[in-house]
C-alpha cells in the first residue's frame, strides 16, 4: 500500500514499505528519472533487507513515481524540505539508515551533512564527486525534447533518460533537471559525519571518481560494484548485500 507525505508547499511525497515491516527503518531515495518500485522493489532489495531485519521505507521523488509532478518547484531546497516531511510523518523513535543512489544519493549528502541527527548510517551509491548537471542546457533539452534542435551530449543523455519508463513525464522530468542544476552539487560543503559507506560500480563513467569523496568523510568507506555500470548497479547483488549488512551493523 502507497502512502503520502506532504511536502511544505503541498506536493505529495509518495512512500512504499519493504523488507522487515519490524526491522530498523532505512530510508531510500532512487535516481534521477527511476522511482521506488523501478530502483528498489523490482530489483531485489526486500529480501536482502529483510535477511538483515532492516524494514525499507523507499520514497518516490516529486516529479518521479506516485509523487505529485508539479509544472515547477524542483530546486534542490524542495527536496531537501520533502526528506524533512517523509521523516516528521515516520516520527520514529530513533533516527534511521539511509540508502541513495546517484541523485538520491547526492541529496541524502546534501541533507545529512545540514542536519547531523537526522540519519544514523548512509549507503551512497554511483555518487559522483562532481555534479553531473554542471553542464546541462534545459532550454536546449525541452527544445530537443519537442524535436526542434539536435541535443549536445548531456541534454542528450538527460532526454533519453527521461523517455525510459513510461509512468513518467519526460517535459517534467528536463524541467527538474534543469532546476536542480541552478544548485551544482558541492561535497565539500558540510558532508555527512555519520558513517558513509560508498558504493559505484567499476563500469560506471558516470561516477568514476567516487573514491575521491573519501578524504572528506570522518567515518567513510568505499566498494566497488563489480562488473556493474551507472544504471545497472542497484540490481547488483553485491550492492544489496554490502548496504544491507553495512546498515545492520550500525542501526542494530
Amino acid at each position: 500500500m502507497t502512502v503520502f507525505a506532504m511536502a511544505p508547499d503541498g506536493v505529495r511525497i509518495a512512500l512504499h514499505e519493504l523488507g522487515d515491516p519490524d526491522g530498523s527503518p532505512v530510508l531510500m531515495i532512487h535516481g534521477f528519472s527511476s522511482n521506488a518500485k523501478r530502483n528498489w522493489i523490482g530489483s531485489g532489495w526486500s529480501a536482502a533487507l529483510a535477511e538483515r531485519g532492516l524494514r525499507g521505507i523507499a520514497m518516490d521523488l516529486r516529479g518521479h513515481g506516485e509523487s505529485d509532478r508539479p509544472s515547477t518547484g524542483y530546486g534542490v531546497p524542495r527536496f531537501v524540505a520533502d526528506v524533512d516531511a517523509v521523516l516528521a510523518q515516520l516520527a520514529l523513535d530513533e533516527p534511521p539508515g539511509a540508502i541513495g543512489y546517484s541523485m538520491g544519493a547526492r541529496l541524502l549528502w546534501r541533507h545529512a551533512g545540514t542536519r547531523p541527527h537526522a540519519f544514523r548510517a548512509l549507503v551512497l551509491g554511483g555518487l559522483p564527486a562532481s555534479d553531473p548537471f554542471e553542464r546541462f542546457d534545459v532550454d536546449l533539452a525541452q527544445r530537443a525534447l519537442a524535436g526542434e534542435a539536435e541535443p549536445g551530449p548531456m541534454e542528450s543523455f538527460i532526454v533519453d533518460l527521461a523517455a525510459v519508463f513510461p509512468e513518467h513525464d519526460p517535459a517534467t522530468l528536463v524541467t527538474l533537471a534543469g532546476e536542480v542544476s541552478r544548485t551544482l552539487f558541492d561535497p565539500t560543503q558540510a558532508p555527512p559525519a555519520v558513517p558513509t559507506l560508498l558504493m559505484t560500480g567499476a563500469k560506471d563513467t558516470r561516477a568514476d571518481d567516487t573514491r575521491e569523496l573519501l578524504p572528506l568523510l570522518p567515518d567513510g568507506r568505499f566498494e566497488e560494484i563489480p562488473g556493474r555500470n551507472h544504471v545497472n548497479a542497484p540490481t547488483s547483488g553485491t550492492f544489496r548485500r554490502s548496504a544491507s549488512a553495512f546498515l545492520a551493523e550500525h542501526l542494530g
